[in-house]
């Protein structure tokens, strides 16, 4: 056999190895999508928050919950999604934080999605406001792979604003 085909046997069988090895999760890519609306009549919040059930449910089970059943959330695991969002994902105008309020959720199973839905009565937003958003969803247990990408819409002041939130630049400060 020719050293080159040899070589190549070799090359192809040991990325043939790795490739089957390096994606045992149930998915290969960490991520989280979220909208964040401010509503100017009401000075409201309203949070759409979409997740990968398998990361979700392995992230929040044994800390905040005990075996949540996504589909049939009981009213402890409503508080406990709550305290999840309080302790991983913050929103803060002018240094005063505003807590999360769990209002809705839907599961896609067919997609391995969790929706989840939020809002929050916040004071008026105006000129030179500082708003803040830190999103470290799963980066406890995922680290560098993990991104959490965040649209931000506050009108008049941002019509549609993405934003990328990682293990290095988890906050992200949006001057008005």
């Amino acid at each position: 056999m020719k050293p080159e085909i040899k070589l190549y046997k070799i090359l192809l069988l040991l990325s043939v190895l790795f490739f089957s090895t390096s994606f045992r999760n149930a998915h290969p890519i960490k991520l989280t999508s979220s909208l964040i609306e401010y509503h100017p009549k009401t000075t409201s919040l309203r949070i759409e928050c979409r997740v990968f059930i398998d990361d979700f449910t392995y992230s929040i089970n044994n800390t905040f919950t005990k075996n949540i059943n996504l589909s049939n959330l009981t009213k402890e695991d409503k508080k406990g999604i709550e305290d999840y969002f309080e302790k991983y994902y913050s929103i803060t105008i002018n240094d005063q934080k505003f807590p999360l309020k769990y209002k809705d959720s839907k599961v896609l199973e067919e997609h391995n999605v969790f929706i989840l839905k939020f809002s929050q009565d916040v004071l008026p937003i105006k000129k030179g406001d500082q708003f803040c958003i830190e999103n470290t969803l799963f980066f406890e247990e995922f680290t560098f792979m993990q991104t959490n990408m965040i649209t931000v819409r506050i009108p008049p002041f941002i019509t549609e604003n993405y934003f990328e939130a990682t293990f290095n630049d988890h906050s992200l400060p949006i001057d008005l």
